[in-house]
């Protein structure tokens, strides 16, 4: 009869120990089956009150808060409703999706730059743009993107290594 103890005992301990594995090992688990990785996928801040966590939920302590609608973000990784971002200066966080658009889609000058009529240096100089200015962006082809300030009714190309915000599609 102690024998069958023994043995139940152990059996139970055994399951118990399965259990515990079990519970540490699968969220950990589905977390990373969960999180999706982006590539150059850039989106814009959809308010003038966006804040940046350190993780992905409410829960998570605030890192920041944005106060620049039109900021273009870059997305790192997706979990569930939250977009691991990074801002210009390099800053890394999370954010909830619902202040993050892309259907503006936005660059940041990165230093003071020169807009140009054609995508090309010799054409004529349509305006100045200054670090920091924000504008909307219409595509980016061979290092020349698009952009355009409805603000100041200018249209014009300005060449992609002054900004922040950018996908070049090379079509040579």
């Amino acid at each position: 009869m102690q024998n069958f103890i023994n043995n139940l005992i152990k059996c139970k301990f055994k399951i118990l120990l399965i259990n515990v594995l079990l519970i540490l090992i699968i969220p950990q688990f589905s977390l990373s089956q969960e999180v999706q990785k982006h590539n150059n996928e850039f989106k814009t801040l959809r308010s003038d009150n966006a804040n940046m966590r350190v993780g992905p939920g409410e829960r998570f302590e605030i890192l920041w808060n944005y106060k620049k609608p039109g900021l273009p973000v870059k997305i790192l990784k997706k979990f569930e409703q939250w977009y691991e971002v990074e801002t210009p200066d390099g800053t890394i966080g999370w954010m909830w999706g619902k202040l993050l658009s892309n259907k503006q889609k936005t660059v940041l000058f990165m230093k003071k730059d020169t807009i140009y009529n054609k995508d090309d240096a010799e054409s004529n100089i349509i305006a100045y743009v200054s670090k920091n200015a924000i504008l909307k962006l219409h595509f980016c082809e061979n290092s020349w993107c698009k952009v355009e300030s409805k603000q100041h009714k200018i249209k014009g190309f300005v060449k992609v290594d002054s900004l922040w915000g950018a996908d070049v599609i090379s079509t040579k």
